[in-house]
């Protein structure tokens, strides 16, 4: 289950979209999520409030690696038999995309 902290919450407000415009893999990650038993994997770099809602940008992974856009409650929704998406709580201060897969098993070079 996710929850949104207020630290988690303070690092997606310090890091408004378009923020790291620029900067590919060597962006700082504010947030990883993902899916037990799967390869899917959202590493967020920049959020924006919309509404009750967030507007989320990373380097994501679902059936390949790509940049892109995914709503918050898109990932919170999720749910394959009972297993719902999780927030890493581990991610040092600091790290990067490329930091971040290269922790990551199915990631690319």
């Amino acid at each position: 289950m996710i929850t949104i902290t207020k630290d988690i919450e303070a690092r997606f407000n310090a890091n408004p979209l378009y923020s790291k415009d620029g900067q590919g893999k060597k962006a700082e990650v504010i947030a990883k999520f993902y899916m037990p038993f799967t390869e899917a994997c959202w590493l967020i770099t920049e959020a924006s409030k919309d509404g009750d809602d967030w507007l989320l940008f990373g380097y994501c992974h679902i059936f390949e690696w790509e940049f892109g856009y995914v709503r918050l409650s898109e990932i919170m929704e999720l749910n394959i038999k009972g297993i719902t998406a999780q927030i890493d709580t581990q991610i040092p201060k600091g790290y990067t995309i490329k930091d971040c897969l290269k922790t990551i098993l199915f990631a690319e070079d």
